[in-house]
């Protein structure tokens, strides 16, 4: 079965999936796309089978999927104004938005049935991890679909919604904890007099490596550690630092504050 995806909010999220579907030759034989700022459609590779819509209404009636893509506080009105539309409660939504559950979705489209997916920033450049939730009252082509839109650029993780908002830790923010710790190491860097810009290329060819090398390992990461770190030597002791400094700790914080925060959100 042939789609007629509907695209509400055409940001670099957004950019991505519809790039990856692109790419992978899925079974979309049109994309309606609507943004409140027509220069957001300006980047894309606009061509056959690309609609530019003029409101949400344009964009929805002729879709059977529509993609969410607009940021949570803009739910409300963008629900409201699907709403008013004819049929639907028949489509199918896809839902990305931090902190929106599906069933509120569901139930301010009366019922529809909704998908909710969480991207990460990795996929702009084709290896992001999405984390898709079941939804039972989906059929299976539906959700298929779905799962073939986001593994379209990258990899996807099946998770029951109750445990969104934990993963929210390890698949969505996570990244910026991957900048962080890059950036922490160029700073470490330049405080002994080299050049942070001039390495962070091979730092972060150091990251690519190390998380190629424990993907495609049989070793756990401890053990990994041990290969690294031998006794008595410069890895032992920046290793030591770290264990000092609360390294652990600080991860496991920053990944409960992250949780709370959706949780926070959810309440709304």
């Amino acid at each position: 079965m042939e789609h007629k995806l509907a695209v509400i909010g055409v940001g670099n999220m957004a950019k991505a999936i519809i790039a990856g579907i692109a790419s992978a030759n899925l079974p979309v034989s049109e994309f309606l796309l609507y943004d409140k700022n027509p220069a957001t459609f300006e980047s894309l590779p606009i061509s056959e089978g690309f609609r530019l819509a003029n409101s949400i209404k344009e964009a929805v009636m002729d879709a059977d999927c529509i993609l969410l893509s607009v940021k949570p506080q803009n739910y409300p009105e963008v629900l409201e104004e699907i709403r008013a539309l004819k049929s639907h409660e028949t489509k199918l939504y896809i839902s990305i938005a931090a902190g929106i559950t599906s069933e509120s979705v569901s139930t301010a489209l009366d019922g529809a049935i909704v998908i909710r997916v969480l991207p990460n920033l990795p996929m702009t450049v084709g290896s992001g991890v999405s984390a898709i939730c079941r939804n039972s009252a989906a059929s299976k082509e539906s959700f298929d679909f779905i799962v073939d839109v986001f593994s379209s650029a990258g990899s996807t993780l099946i998770i029951d919604e109750s445990e969104m908002n934990r993963v929210i830790g390890v698949t969505s923010s996570s990244p910026a904890y991957v900048f962080k710790f890059i950036d922490a190491i160029c700073k470490g860097a330049e405080l002994q007099g080299l050049d942070r810009d001039a390495l962070l290329s091979a730092v972060c060819d150091v990251v690519i490596g190390s998380a190629l090398l424990l993907k495609n390992s049989p070793d756990a990461p401890s053990l990994l550690i041990s290969k690294v770190a031998s006794k008595g030597g410069t890895t032992e002791r920046a290793l030591s630092a770290l264990d000092e400094s609360g390294f652990d700790d600080m991860i496991a914080k920053a990944m409960i504050a992250c949780t709370k925060r959706a949780d926070e959100l959810g309440s709304k």
